[in-house]
């Protein structure tokens, strides 16, 4: 009887360890950074041997080659993958299809959409090659799309409409499509949704979970960093700031600090640069830019060569992310107070050169002219040679012979002499 107690606790303990589940969230873009993050959770997955792995997304699309890598190694994962699309006012569009799609259960909460996939030019716009291109690229997505719903038995049909026609639909309209496997409120829900859930083709495989537990995991300091520097208004702040750092280490050597926070701020941005698209000649216009304000500096045309780097910062700013999709657009909202500011501080700087060249020197000898003093004492019996007491220091003099205590003013300067006269 003891011993049937004992199996009974047992089987109740048993039952009642809680089995961890790694959730992961994405709210972004889909980029180099976040398709990693969400590979080496599912690599972690894997080696844990967790029942499923949950990727609750939210995104506005992303690059389509981190998109590619990432659905590569969706599809051939060995843990059973849930994208759940939430929070309510969520969205997976563009770059979201495809991770969906590519999930072996799919998921979305009330209020949120699925959609609009067709790729975007990163090369401007206008001509019949940009178009056949563009063409030749969406084909492509639509075959892609639909070999990844054949293999995990959902509509192969509507993707193309999403990617051709940039169609966008609801919770609601992507269940009845059959675009995605159940309607969830939240990851609770989800958990109860899943456990026993057939999926894919036919239905042949089927989920089991025991008394799920949500495992949150985060994006580490260094992923969580570079995630933010790749949006593309912080990428321009950041070689803004960099620029201008650079532009006030010229024009005063030895301030050490605004060139090191300069190159440092360059270097991330040209990281984030080589990432995102963008076109270098706005990057080569922004250069310009800080040397037109530099040769206003050193040789002033009279506010010309200051007109110029403000429509060359300008011009660069707009073209350095032209004809990308809204995703990879600078904001004007950023645009133009950067530049504004980055005005500003060059006319301040320009301000100060020409200030600098105006004033009167007021350092050795020629420093000295316009000083009053006292004549100390005479040199020699000659005349014609003494030293002039100026505010405590003792400063050889040229001039008419004057008595000791003489109240004297320095007119000028002669053979490395004050030449003065009797005040």
């Amino acid at each position: 009887m003891i011993g049937l107690i004992f199996s009974i606790i047992l089987m109740l303990t048993f039952s009642a360890v809680a089995e961890p589940i790694p959730v992961i969230s994405i709210d972004g873009a889909i980029n180099p950074v976040s398709s990693k993050f969400i590979l080496r959770n599912l690599n972690e997955a894997e080696k844990e041997g967790a029942s499923c792995f949950v990727i609750l997304l939210d995104t506005p699309g992303g690059l389509m080659s981190s998109t590619e890598d990432l659905t590569r190694a969706m599809m051939a994962s060995e843990v059973p993958i849930v994208v759940f699309v939430y929070p309510s006012g969520g969205r997976a569009a563009s770059a979201g299809v495809f991770i969906t799609y590519s999930a072996h259960i799919a998921a979305m909460s009330p209020g949120t959409r699925i959609g609009a996939a067709h790729p975007v030019s990163m090369m401007g716009s206008g001509g019949d090659s940009a178009e056949t291109m563009m063409e030749k690229v969406a084909n492509d997505a639509v075959a892609n799309v639909r070999s990844i719903a054949l293999e995990r038995g959902r509509n192969p049909d509507w993707p193309e409409r999403a990617i051709r026609e940039s169609e966008s639909i609801t919770a609601d309209e992507a269940l009845e499509l059959g675009v995605i496997d159940l309607i969830a409120e939240d990851v609770g829900s989800l958990f109860d949704a899943i456990d026993g859930l057939a999926y894919g083709p036919g239905k042949a495989d089927t989920l089991r979970l025991k008394n799920p537990v949500a495992i949150e995991r985060g994006m580490t300091n260094v992923e969580e960093f570079l995630f933010v520097i790749l949006n593309p208004n912080i990428a321009y702040m950041l070689m803004m700031l960099g620029v201008i750092g650079i532009y006030l280490e010229l024009q005063n050597p030895g301030g050490i600090l605004p060139g090191v926070v300069g190159a440092i701020s360059i270097l991330m941005a040209l990281y984030a640069f080589q990432i995102l698209p963008v076109n270098y000649v706005g990057v080569a216009l922004l250069i310009l830019a800080v040397a037109l304000f530099i040769l206003e500096a050193n040789t002033p045309s009279f506010g010309l060569l200051t007109t110029g780097g403000v429509v060359s910062m300008l011009a660069g700013s707009f073209l350095l992310t032209s004809g990308n999709a809204s995703l990879f657009k600078i904001s004007w909202f950023v645009i133009l107070p950067t530049v504004a500011l980055a005005t500003l501080i060059a006319v301040f700087v320009l301000y100060k050169a020409l200030r600098a060249r105006t004033m009167r020197t007021s350092t050795g000898l020629e420093g000295m002219i316009g000083q009053k003093g006292v004549v100390a004492a005479k040199s020699s019996e000659r005349l014609k040679n003494f030293y002039i007491e100026i505010h405590g220091e003792l400063w050889a003099g040229i001039g008419e012979e004057l008595p000791a205590g003489t109240s004297v003013v320095v007119e000028g300067v002669e053979g490395g002499k004050l030449k003065v006269r009797r005040l």
